[in-house]
């Protein structure tokens, strides 16, 4: 492919040098390159650029825009080339900028910030710009800067270097088509040096390296933080409430304009002329109602800001403002930021709150924000498998435009929107695959033909029904639920003009945005009105935070017809436990209408919950939830019901973290409905950002009376631990176990510690000689210990009392034999020791009380054991793996009876042994004896396990699988 893909670009070359001077000439336009030139150049690396083979407009993989300027408009709005993946065809993997030969391009800042703004905003890390004579990769990471443009340059070539055809391969193995599909692009960006923090102009909208979110973010946070401070001057009678709703609608409508702007249905000089107006903020209001006429929708409806009563931005700050936002100065291009990016801007926004002190306004993070450890976003591939294995299948179900017409989708917990622009975004492209197959359906439906590109296309109104239709989404956050509106509305004019805007608002006298005050609700989606019969109504402020909400008052549509209810549910619950003390009326409220909890009441499960009661007789849900509810013991309820009212579909593990948040998730694909006989899923495994499968089971596998699940063991695995299981006894039958000692905590401790003591921690000495005074005792903590051996070298001290956080009882210390488990760690890592030494809460101390100490350390460090905790914990090569307390009670041990007795004396002694071996190398000066001892330990190793073996009475077949997982 190489060789021949250069012959052909050698022959481009040659074209060139013969009539340079023409080619170089002023008249020799950009048009005629490209055509003659640049389109060849890329076809030759495998794109089909002239769709020879790709003829559907919609799949096609090179995105070529013609020469479209807007009417007396001096900017390019649109790339030259974009370049995508099937089946991806949103996804830009790289631009192309094309300028005409006679400019050069290494001595002109704007073409550089051009292309570098074109890339940034799409998140895709490089581009190229050329005009054939020159070929200049561009790094796209950086926020644009035009004073600083010329530095984004990465790699400059001319177009006689491509005659060698080892600096051929250098772009070739970068930007061809196999190259890319290979994923050396997206390689070759990650290796990229880290971009380093720019010279020049800085502020709101030019600084370092920052991705296009964190960006976008940090400069809407600015602009809020403004505009509330401002209104709150003018209008000092606001509340919380008040200031948060008119700062985020003056935001939506700004975003809104640009957006309009960007995508060429709006005038350019919207903002521009708003910035240079006599009074900015006036000129503004007046803007917002010509455009409520238009546009209709949340963003522009009459608002409390809008009357004249209402004291606005002070002028010069809101001019300001619109001038940073006007595209002249900005490097945010609407066009060219996914709607999913915008998403996770607005999702991270969402997660703060306005409010007032001593007369200032601050934005800070709402509580629930904060106890959940901030605002997650869910990954675009994640949204688009749960809509795929959700919507998809409806949609095949339905196949023609009246059935689909009936289909109701919802996010009960919408956030900004992510997942319903996702559904939305599935359900669009079905109608124009429809309706391109059957043409005569198109026209009649109201479809318009696109003569350019020779395809139909659906009209805004069809697009407004689509969304009518078949969206609906709740949200308990009120910014949210307009949010979720906004972006929906971003999503229906993703790929609008002008021409089709005003054709709608013209030829029709319509609107160009629907009313989705039917479909976007805001309320708690998890608690009705009948909750206020407990609540006091003096207090209205309360009442307000719990916002309840009924589902059927609301969806009449949804839940008044045959079928009752929602075809499917999708979404991103949040991760939060119930406070026992600051939300007592919610528990009592779930005590009282959730059937399927156990006593500790998590969010996540209880949407899990209510998204059954929700949905259709065959609905389907799709979530992204925590993995804890399979393995939880306190979560059996939850597992009950599951198992036993859905037929399960398809598991996505999560192999490493989706989130940026340390949470373990995995995606739900369940079908509302009783099993009938055999139902094999799907579980498949999510790693950097690809999907592939792992296996398949039959879910009545599992036990359906709520026991723990493993999705990643096989049915093999499975049938070979519930053996073990019944020739054995928990550690927690025959042991004590509790974790170490906590030394630190404001407000613990007798009496209760300080942040000075908790800073400085008095009660706790490392690396140094036992300290004077009373009650030092040796401190064990995680890192000194590995199986059978401890580390500790008499220099790690506690001073131990009930000056301590939590110091646990003494007794426990004073025990002769005590194992200790480390808590950080994929698999049971276990030793021996003796009395009075203290274990951190990064240990977990047994003590036996019916069984030998040594037989069950033996067995604890065992492969049969590090099988059988793979099956209560499949945590097995995670970073951050845990060993929970519970896990440790529920370990096994084999039964001892008269027939194994000598078996279990036998390990016994290898314990012994092995504890000895393990002293002797630790201590060993020589390399020789080193090797010795090692040898010594791998052969009592392997004799503890092929006794452990023997206990159980396991066969070749069965110590194969248990030495296949154990590793």
């Amino acid at each position: 492919m190489l060789e021949t893909a250069h012959q052909q670009v050698v022959q481009l070359i040659e074209d060139f040098k013969t009539n340079a001077d023409y080619y170089l000439s002023p008249s020799y336009t950009e048009a005629a390159v490209r055509q003659d030139f640049i389109d060849k150049f890329f076809t030759a690396l495998g794109w089909d650029v002239a769709h020879n083979h790709q003829k559907n407009p919609y799949q096609q993989e090179v995105k070529v825009e013609k020469a479209q300027r807007q009417e007396g408009s001096q900017a390019q709005k649109r790339a030259d080339y974009a370049f995508h993946l099937a089946p991806d065809y949103r996804t830009v993997q790289f631009f192309v900028e094309a300028k005409k030969p006679s400019r050069t391009l290494r001595k002109n800042q704007a073409d550089y910030f051009q292309t570098a703004k074109y890339g940034w905003n799409s998140q895709t890390g490089v581009s190229v710009l050329t005009d054939f004579e020159e070929f200049v990769i561009i790094d796209c990471r950086h926020k644009p800067d035009f004073d600083t443009a010329l530095s984004t340059e990465i790699k400059y070539y001319t177009y006689t270097d491509f005659l060698n055809q080892d600096t051929f391969a250098e772009v070739f193995w970068l930007f061809s088509r196999e190259a890319v599909a290979a994923g050396n692009l997206q390689a070759y960006i990650s290796n990229l040096p880290k971009p380093k923090g720019k010279s020049g102009k800085q502020g709101n909208l030019f600084g370092g390296g920052a991705s296009i979110d964190d960006s976008f973010l940090e400069y809407i946070d600015e602009i809020r933080l403004q505009m509330a401070q401002a209104f709150y001057t003018g209008n000092p009678n606001l509340d919380n409430y008040q200031l948060t709703e008119a700062t985020q609608r003056t935001i939506d409508r700004l975003v809104f304009m640009r957006f309009l702007e960007d995508k060429q249905i709006e005038p350019e000089n919207l903002l521009h002329n708003i910035a240079n107006a006599a009074k900015p903020w006036k000129k503004f209001i007046a803007e917002c109602r010509r455009l409520d006429i238009k546009y209709n929708g949340i963003v522009f409806k009459p608002h409390f800001m809008d009357k004249d009563g209402f004291l606005g931005a002070d002028e010069a700050q809101f001019r300001e403002i619109a001038a940073d936002l006007d595209h002249t100065n900005t490097p945010y291009d609407f066009n060219y930021i996914p709607i999913h990016i915008l998403g996770n801007i607005y999702e991270r926004f969402l997660g703060k709150v306005i409010s007032i002190q001593d007369g200032k306004a601050l934005i800070e993070q709402k509580p629930e924000v904060r106890k959940a450890g901030g605002v997650f976003y869910t990954p675009k591939y994640i949204v688009d498998y749960i809509v795929e294995h959700t919507v998809g299948p409806l949609l095949e179900k339905a196949r023609y435009p009246s059935k689909v017409a009936e289909l109701k989708v919802a996010d009960i917990a919408c956030g900004s929107g992510s997942f319903l622009i996702g559904v939305y975004g599935k359900l669009l492209d079905w109608y124009r695959s429809y309706y391109n197959q059957y043409p005569t359906a198109a026209k009649e439906a109201g479809c318009h033909w696109d003569e350019e590109n020779g395809v139909w296309v659906l009209s805004i109104r069809q697009k407004q029904q689509i969304l009518l239709d078949n969206v609906y989404g709740v949200d308990i956050d009120m910014q949210a639920a307009e949010v979720t509106q906004v972006s929906l509305f971003l999503k229906l004019l993703e790929d609008e003009t002008m021409v089709t805007a005003n054709e709608m608002n013209v030829l029709f006298a319509e609107k160009i945005l629907p009313d989705l005050s039917g479909n976007i609700k805001c309320g708690n989606a998890l608690i009705g009105y009948d909750i206020m019969d407990n609540l006091p109504d003096f207090d209205r402020s309360h009442q307000r935070s719990i916002n309840p909400f009924e589902f059927e008052q609301a969806f009449p549509k949804v839940f008044r017809r045959p079928q009752k209810g929602f075809d499917a549910i999708v979404g991103n619950p949040p991760y939060v436990k119930v406070s026992s003390k600051e939300q007592k009326d919610q528990r009592a409220y779930f005590e009282q209408h959730y059937q399927h909890q156990n006593y500790q009441y998590d969010l996540y499960l209880l949407f899990l919950e209510r998204s059954g009661a929700l949905l259709a007789e065959n609905g389907k849900i799709g979530m992204i939830v925590p993995n804890t509810w399979l393995q939880s013991l306190t979560y059996t309820e939850i597992r009950r019901y599951l198992l036993n009212d859905y037929r399960w579909q398809k598991i996505l593990h999560g192999k490493e973290h989706i989130f940026d948040a340390v949470v373990d998730t995995h995606v739900l694909i369940f079908e509302k409905g009783r099993l009938n006989g055999k139902n094999l899923f799907d579980v498949e495994m999510a790693e950097n950002c690809q999907i592939s499968s792992y296996q398949r089971l039959d879910q009545n596998h599992f036990d359906k009376q709520g026991g723990i699940i493993n999705i990643l063991a096989t049915p093999e695995e499975t049938t070979l631990f519930e053996k073990i299981k019944k020739q054995s006894i928990t550690l927690k039958d025959c042991t004590f176990s509790t974790v170490g000692v906590k030394p630190f905590q404001t407000g613990k401790g007798k009496p209760p510690q300080s942040k000075e003591t908790v800073k400085d921690k008095p009660y706790v000495k490392e690396d140094c000689p036992k300290p004077e005074g009373e009650n030092w005792k040796p401190l064990m903590r995680g890192s000194l210990m590995n199986k059978y051996i401890s580390y500790w070298n008499e220099d790690s001290w506690i001073q131990y009392g009930e000056w301590l956080a939590e110091p646990r009882q003494p007794e426990i210390f004073s025990a002769t034999e005590k194992i200790i488990v480390r808590q950080t760690a994929d698999r049971i890592i276990a030793t021996l020791i003796g009395k009075d030494i203290i274990c951190r809460d990064n240990l977990y101390i047994v003590i036996p009380t019916t069984v030998n100490a040594k037989f069950a350390l033996a067995v604890l460090n065992s492969k049969p054991t590090d099988f059988c905790y793979y099956q209560l914990n499949p945590e097995s090569g995670e970073v951050l793996a845990q060993v929970k307390k519970a896990h440790v009670e529920q370990l096994l041990l084999p039964k001892v009876n008269q027939a194994n007795q000598t078996l279990h004396n036998q390990l016994v002694k290898l314990a012994d042994q092995m504890l000895q071996a393990k002293q002797n190398a630790k201590t060993a000066e020589t390399e020789s004896d080193q090797t010795f001892y090692n040898q010594h330990i791998a052969f009592l190793d392997d004799k503890i396990n092929q006794t452990v073996y023997q206990m159980y009475g396991l066969n070749d077949e069965e110590i194969a699988l248990i030495e296949k997982r154990a590793g």
